[in-house]
């Protein structure tokens, strides 16, 4: 089971979060001083979130639902954040029930992608996520500006490797754009207290593939 972006993601009100990428690749440098990279896996992001300080009773509670997802092995969708939209589209209302997808895969990077509102901009940095038809969530970022162009956006440039399970027809968000995550095994999320009356909730998760 994978916890909605309602059920955890959205109840955490963050004041500080690191969304690093680990790139999960082998470098080694032969005997002319040449640098040779082997990618061992798929770039998956690290995920690091404290929570503002909040009413002791509201911490406890939500330090409930992140022991249960760890007891229980649940993945939880997450966003950025520091970023939940565009910045062309700060709320959203723009690209409203929009149900993009993807429309042709040129390489590795490089999508086109139709079903956007007309002349909807993108700009660099905006996050885009991908979901297949088996619950498997892909996130990356837009490099450099795009403009619809009747709802078609072509040769978009992303910034991290597509996965084996994009495709064509896959869906396609820029609202809270979110990745699977699965809680850190090994590294416990706790409370910190903030005075005698509140509490901070610090949690570390990896992002996942699974299904």
């Amino acid at each position: 089971m994978t916890l909605s972006i309602a059920s955890l993601a959205d109840l955490l009100k963050t004041a500080d979060i690191e969304f690093s990428l680990e790139t999960n690749e082998q470098s080694s440098v032969n005997g002319a001083g040449e640098h040779h990279g082997k990618r061992r896996g798929e770039p998956l992001r690290r995920l690091k979130i404290t929570t503002a300080p909040m009413p002791n009773a509201d911490a406890l509670a939500l330090m409930a639902v992140v022991d249960a997802a760890r007891s229980m092995q649940e993945e939880f969708l997450c966003y950025d954040k520091r970023l939940a939209y565009p910045s062309t589209d700060p709320d959203g209302s723009i690209f409203g029930s929009s149900t993009p997808v993807i429309s042709a895969i040129t390489d590795g990077y490089t999508i086109s992608m139709t079903g956007f509102p007309s002349s909807y901009v993108l700009p660099g940095g905006t996050w885009l996520s991908i979901l297949d038809d088996t619950s498997r969530y892909y996130l990356g970022q837009v490099v450099g500006t795009k403009t619809a162009s009747s709802g078609t956006i072509s040769s978009l440039k992303l910034s991290v490797p597509l996965p084996d399970f994009v495709d064509v027809g896959g869906a396609v968000t820029v609202i809270k754009a979110p990745a699977k995550f699965r809680l850190e095994q090994g590294v416990p999320a706790f409370l910190t207290n903030v005075g005698l009356v509140n509490a901070s909730l610090v949690l570390s998760a990896m992002q996942t593939y699974d299904q």
